[in-house]
């Protein structure tokens, strides 16, 4: 922005050496339209100076008035036929518009607005280990890819391998643990009676039924709200989706081929998708489309509702790495994870390699708009860390989870941090 700052500067210098009769060219004709012609830059954040390109304005900033998508605006000056703001926070796309004295005129070009993700801890404190409590005085002890997902309460349910438990985590950072006594066996029961080898993904249903895979005890389990545990079936049962319509529950079997099975009410499964490359998981649209994370070949693809044929496919098939842009050039590199949000957006966990590699480039939550398929980086980036921050300043280290909230609030298993961070817009 001090490009800006120059241009302002020097523009307001050129006015006043010009002297007063300049300024007399620049008044305000209230019989005549306010006009914006453009404005520059065209893309931004909150707190982005953007200077407005126009006619009819006024040198007065008492009667000037600017609204970013109908969000006001601070107006830093104006001289003549240009004004400079200050981009308002959670303003969105749309049209900047200036109002004279009442009379106002708009912009024909959408300012593009660039929402800032800020990335904090939720939980966690960092330390492989197995402890309850708010914050980071819990301690979780992930070990593998695991997954996330939340209730309509906002309370998180997590799928914890190494230390072989269900946890949950309540809105107020207030860790639990729900099932699972720590010990390497199988056993139904209530708390810490029930027993994992490998508790792996999980999902919870818009009832509050919670579901999780164990594939090295080849089962798919429910668990009631109050930790009592029982036996769907067996299946190699590895990431997990439901249909919230009608509480649908899908599974991924992560071989290679892989399938995607439907579970029955009985308990059964039919494989109603087969011959995929290591699929990891699965979500379910507002249509009941399928997105399956096809790991193998580092793309999602999609699969139309009841008859299961191939839609699009997000991503080059077989090509790994971290580009952005549309659906057919993108890149993923081993993505793991997949949540989808109110709006069918998808939400897609990078780095899903067996050993959670810090050389993996996608150390990041990777976005996919619904309808046009467009890919873009939630937050984080290429470089395995942890730092709390605001968009790629943001760094996680093999993010294999990734939940989204009702009011858009997105939380992330942080695999190799052994923690749960917590993603806002502004």
């Amino acid at each position: 922005m001090k490009q800006l700052r120059y241009a302002w500067l020097a523009l307001t210098t050129l006015i006043v050496w010009g002297g007063c009769n300049k300024e007399e060219g620049f008044q305000h004709d209230p019989s005549a339209p306010v006009v914006v012609d453009k404005f520059t830059p065209a893309t931004g954040g909150a707190g982005t100076e953007v200077l407005i390109y126009g006619k009819n304005f006024n040198n007065d900033t008492s009667g000037v008035k600017v609204t970013v998508n109908g969000v006001p605006a601070f107006v830093a000056g104006v001289v003549g036929d240009r004004i400079l703001i200050t981009i308002p926070p959670k303003a969105g796309t749309g049209k900047i518009e200036v109002k004279v004295n009442g009379h106002g005129g708009a912009s024909t070009q959408d300012f593009q607005y660039q929402s800032s993700y800020i990335v904090s801890t939720f939980a966690g404190s960092g330390v492989a280990a197995f402890s309850d409590g708010k914050g980071a005085e819990a301690a979780f002890n992930f070990g593998n890819r695991c997954g996330i997902d939340i209730d309509d309460n906002g309370n998180l349910y997590v799928a914890e391998a190494e230390n072989r438990r269900i946890r949950k985590i309540a809105p107020d950072g207030t860790v639990t643990t729900l099932a699972g006594s720590g010990n390497w066996a199988y056993t139904e029961g209530k708390g810490d009676k029930a027993e994992f080898f490998l508790p792996l993904d999980i999902a919870v249903s818009s009832s509050g039924t919670i579901y999780t895979t164990d594939p090295a005890a080849w089962t798919l389990r429910k668990i009631t709200p109050d930790g009592t545990t029982s036996l769907i079936g067996w299946f190699e049962a590895w990431g997990i989706g439901i249909d919230k319509r009608n509480e649908t529950v899908y599974i991924t079997q992560c071989a290679n081929p892989g399938a995607v099975y439907r579970i029955n009410p009985d308990g059964s499964g039919d494989k109603i998708i087969s011959g995929l490359s290591y699929p990891s998981d699965v979500a379910v649209d507002s249509k009941g489309n399928l997105y399956v994370v096809v790991h193998g070949n580092h793309v999602i693809r999609q699969f139309k509702h009841t008859t299961w044929e191939p839609g699009v496919t997000i991503g080059l098939t077989g090509q790994a790495g971290l580009v952005n842009g549309p659906a057919a050039s993108a890149k993923f590199d081993s993505p793991w994870g997949i949540a989808i949000d109110r709006n069918d957006n998808l939400f897609i966990a990078g780095n899903g390699t067996w050993d959670g590699s810090p050389t993996n480039t996608n150390q990041c939550i990777r976005f996919i708009k619904a309808g046009t398929w467009d890919v873009s980086t939630y937050t984080g980036g290429s470089t395995a860390g942890y730092a709390d921050g605001a968009g790629s300043a943001a760094l996680f280290s093999a993010p294999t989870g990734v939940t989204v909230a009702k009011d858009g609030t997105v939380f992330v298993l942080d695999r190799k941090n052994n923690r749960i961070r917590k993603v806002i817009t502004e």
